[in-house]
């Protein structure tokens, strides 16, 4: 039963770590944003180590000019400036330490000497050196302070050396050493954050990452300077045991990002980053990192950093090679491949042409055979307007001339006084309807090249339209009414009396050529700034198909009909001159409806202008 309850708590504790690790882990933008940023700051690194070298050369002038009595506490310094950038001058400021009468006296500063002598060699990579020299310090002679001191100094060194597997005697009981060591630092450190770091670098020293980084995780964020470091390294190794090798690169990236920001030349990540990103597949970025590590290594001589490189730098460089070739034949590839493309792309544009500029040159061909058909149909449409018109015209002069040549003879005979007179009146008669088909020609040929004058006048439609009732009245077949109902009296308009008289006479004539019983009816009516006039008749009506044949010239419903054909033509040119319009209203179908709309012109002399372009816009 006990055995079972501890299995079912176990289980449930890594379900807990596990959940806990899902929680924490950073995106896969966070884990670029870090890495896009160490780019940056490896493109700039010379500028973060030039400012470090100034920090450093400012303190040597300090240290150089300073009292005796503060010569070691600048040394000291000056040595922390530089023992992370530059070994070899961190350890000759030790050597000026060495060489002063307070290092003879003082066996705290001494210990401290030769600890940061070993950490030295230790960044360096010369483990041998730095395991003699902590060899030769016996702890229990030292300050609290120093203890801790040389605990940790014995501590990163032996870890450098489990790793790299120095040419040194290494303890057999590895895990034991290591374990005291945590111990004894765990036990000099306060109640701090530091003591919670060292709790959880030992957690993953001894296998167990999940307490680590539960330990971690809410302290992390609040962690500045140096200790944010060590907590990142922690995370990275704890990461690392857990197989979780995104986080492993998101924190060694960070600790890469501030160690080189700082002008930190000692890379304790950079070259676990190299492989982690080379098994991520990243080999440009493992490629640059590689060399930027190099770099240094050959600028501030490490023997741990030589050892890095020449760890990775074989693998990782063939394999670069091997990218870079296969990039370049991949770019060789998508270049030949689009040349190809842009060929066959070219052809085929020149193809499409082609057969655009064939199908332009057919359409182009079909429109010219169109135009000329049209040409043609037009050329036999005005032949044939040409015959209807001469035959017509024929017809309406010769009538009226004959009559007038007959009733002439007739007249020099002896006649009685009422024959000569009804003579005369038949004379009169054929020679008002000459006038009236030679003044429609000319109207026509006037509004056609322009030259259609407008005379303004006020006038009174009731007079108007009753004078063109009487006029017209004995044109009227018997049983057909002829009458004017306005819709109210003594409606004025100011226009040209003369053509608005001629466009009604127009329409009566129609209406009573095609009417042979009930009536034709003139209303009048007052629109918006306009008069409008409507002939209304009851007779033949107009074909819904001939609606807009009816106002061209020439054109007759009933070709053995007298007239021309050109009254409704020369209405529609009146009106649209000045400015209204004639309409067939298509909604009667008790014969035909002319609607005549005419606007109120109230300035004669800009309304002659504007006339004379509507009717050359018509005309064109």
């Amino acid at each position: 039963m006990r055995i079972t309850r501890n299995i079912i708590l176990c289980l449930l504790l890594n379900f807990t770590l596990f959940g806990f690790a899902q929680d924490i882990n950073h995106s896969k933008q966070e884990i670029e944003e870090v890495l896009t940023k160490l780019d940056s700051v490896i493109a700039n690194k010379k500028t973060y180590q030039n400012l470090r070298q100034q920090h450093a050369d400012s303190l040597e002038q300090v240290t150089n000019s300073c009292h005796i009595n503060q010569y070691v506490e600048k040394c000291q310094e000056l040595y922390e400036a530089l023992s992370d950038y530059d070994g070899r001058k961190a350890l000759q400021t030790l050597q000026r330490i060495q060489r002063t009468e307070e290092y003879q006296k003082d066996k705290n500063l001494q210990a401290w000497v030769k600890l940061s002598a070993a950490r030295t060699y230790g960044i360096m990579g010369l483990y041998y050196k730095a395991d003699n020299l902590t060899a030769s310090i016996n702890p229990s002679e030292l300050s609290k302070d120093e203890r801790l001191h040389y605990y940790l100094t014995c501590r990163n060194n032996y870890e450098k050396i489990s790793e790299y597997m120095a040419d040194i005697s290494i303890v057999q009981d590895e895990e034991k050493q290591m374990i005291t060591y945590y111990d004894n630092i765990i036990e000099l450190l306060p109640e701090s954050s530091k003591k919670d770091l060292m709790t959880a670098s030992k957690e993953v020293y001894l296998g167990h990452p999940e307490k680590a980084t539960m330990t971690l995780a809410e302290r992390f964020p609040k962690t500045q300077g140096e200790d944010r470091n060590q907590m990142c390294m922690t995370m990275a190794n704890a990461h690392k045991l857990l197989n979780n090798r995104p986080e492993y690169i998101y924190y060694l990236a960070n600790i890469a990002v501030n160690n080189l920001m700082n002008g930190n030349t000692t890379y304790e990540a950079l070259p676990y980053l190299v492989h982690a990103l080379y098994e991520e597949g990243d080999i440009d970025r493992a490629y640059t990192y590689l060399m930027c590590t190099m770099e240094d290594a050959n600028t501030y001589p490490s023997r741990r950093l030589a050892l890095d490189v020449s760890k990775y730098f074989p693998l990782i460089n063939s394999s670069y090679r091997a990218h870079k070739a296969f990039l370049a034949e991949n770019s060789k590839m998508k270049r030949n491949s689009l040349i190809i493309t842009f060929t066959l792309l070219a052809l085929a544009l020149l193809v499409a042409f082609f057969l655009g500029w064939k199908q332009n040159q057919a359409a182009e061909e079909r429109r010219r055979a169109n135009q000329l058909q049209k040409a043609l149909d037009q050329a036999a449409i005005a032949d044939r307007i040409k015959t209807v018109f001469i035959q017509n015209m024929r017809h309406e002069i010769r009538t009226p001339l004959n009559a007038i040549m007959g009733f002439a003879q007739l007249m020099s005979n002896d006649l009685s006084d009422e024959e000569r007179s009804l003579y005369n009146g038949y004379i009169q008669e054929s020679n008002n309807q000459l006038l009236s088909t030679l003044d429609d020609i000319i109207d026509v040929s006037n509004m056609e090249v322009g030259t259609f004058n407008f005379q303004f006048e006020d006038m009174d439609i009731d007079e108007l339209c009753n004078e063109y009732i009487e006029h017209n009245r004995d044109m009227v077949p018997q049983g057909v009414e002829l009458i004017y109902e306005p819709s109210e009296n003594h409606l004025t308009l100011y226009s040209d009396k003369r053509r608005i008289g001629q466009v009604i006479q127009n329409l009566l004539s129609n209406a009573c050529k095609n009417t042979t019983s009930g009536r034709i009816t003139i209303n009048t009516s007052r629109g918006e700034d306009c008069i409008q006039f409507v002939v209304t008749d009851t007779g033949t009506g107009i074909p819904p198909e001939k609606a807009d044949v009816i106002f061209e010239h020439f054109e007759k419903l009933d070709h053995y009909s007298p007239g021309l054909g050109l009254g409704l033509y020369v209405g529609r040119l009146i009106a649209r001159a000045l400015g209204g319009d004639i309409q067939l209203d298509m909604l009667y179908t008790d014969g035909a409806r002319f609607v005549f709309t005419v606007p109120n012109h109230i300035e004669q002399e800009e309304d002659e202008d504007i006339m004379q372009e509507q009717l050359q816009e018509i005309t064109a």
